[in-house]
């Protein structure tokens, strides 16, 4: 038995897929193990110096060629040498042919690939951050979503994950003196918006921290107050817009921006499910 193991990790696109699921794969065992990455192979003669090198050094290879002749070459060349080589996209293929009866593009680096939801997302994302916190309010119009929330209930990073998927967002603060911009009431049920709370004895845990860094309000006599009356505000302006209203005490920011797509059927195309 192999005291160390060594894997191959070799594709005709980038290799980030075939590394990655080696790294999950190996870190399952309690050996020594070491993974070298072959990218933008795409010539046969490139494969036959892979398979010396897998001799030479007793390596697994895991291959995410997308190219069938290419791919086909290196598992027949692999086979007659004796060495183990396993095509990771090749079950996931015939999975998606059998139940859909479609045939793949076979077009190698269709993940890195500057297609439109490439430059749709980062016009999506330099929106977001020109709209954060309240900015640029004269082109909030063009958002595809306006979250408003008091602060520490994660508006910036809910936006900015949103943004990653393709989304506009502008998020606008809410405090206790904040009144509703015309900016944002005119677009009163013609942009999606969303209001964040948070349970007030975590809010006032969060404020508590950063306390030393304000000071009261003269008509506010305590900390309590302040947070009590902040809420009643952000309620009355989140009735006031006909927001979607979501606590975020719990839920974290995958699972909330998860609520926010499906209801406004907002194109998000990631998704993630995180057992407990």
């Amino acid at each position: 038995m192999p005291d160390r193991l060594h894997i191959f990790a070799v594709s005709d696109s980038v290799g980030e897929t075939a590394e990655k699921i080696a790294v999950a794969s190996v870190l399952q065992f309690k050996i020594e193990r070491s993974i070298t990455r072959f990218s933008r192979v795409t010539k046969e003669e490139q494969v036959l110096h892979i398979l010396d090198k897998a001799i030479e050094e007793d390596a697994i290879i895991i291959y995410t060629i997308v190219k069938p002749e290419l791919s086909e070459y290196l598992d027949k060349e692999a086979r007659s040498r004796g060495i183990v080589a396993v095509n990771v996209m090749e079950p996931i293929f015939n999975a998606i042919m059998d139940k859909t009866g479609l045939q793949p593009a076979y077009i190698s680096g269709l993940t890195h690939k500057m297609d439109d939801n490439y430059f749709n997302r980062v016009k999506a994302i330099e929106f977001t951050i020109d709209h954060d916190n309240g900015q640029n309010l004269d082109t909030i119009n063009q958002a595809d979503l306006i979250i408003l929330g008091l602060p520490r209930t994660s508006k910036t990073p809910l936006s900015m994950h949103l943004a990653n998927v393709g989304i506009k967002v502008a998020n606008f603060p809410i405090d206790l003196h904040t009144e509703i911009p015309e900016q944002i009431m005119e677009l009163k049920e013609k942009v999606p918006m969303v209001g964040l709370t948070i349970d007030i004895d975590t809010l006032l845990e969060l404020r508590k921290e950063r306390a030393r860094s304000f000071d009261l309000p003269q008509d506010i006599d305590s900390l309590d107050d302040l947070v009590a009356e902040e809420l009643d505000n952000a309620y009355r302006i989140y009735a006031k817009l006909k927001c979607l209203v979501i606590d975020v005490t719990l839920d974290d920011i995958e699972e909330i921006a998860n609520t926010i797509t499906h209801k406004f059927n907002l194109p998000l195309k990631v998704f993630h499910h995180r057992f407990k």
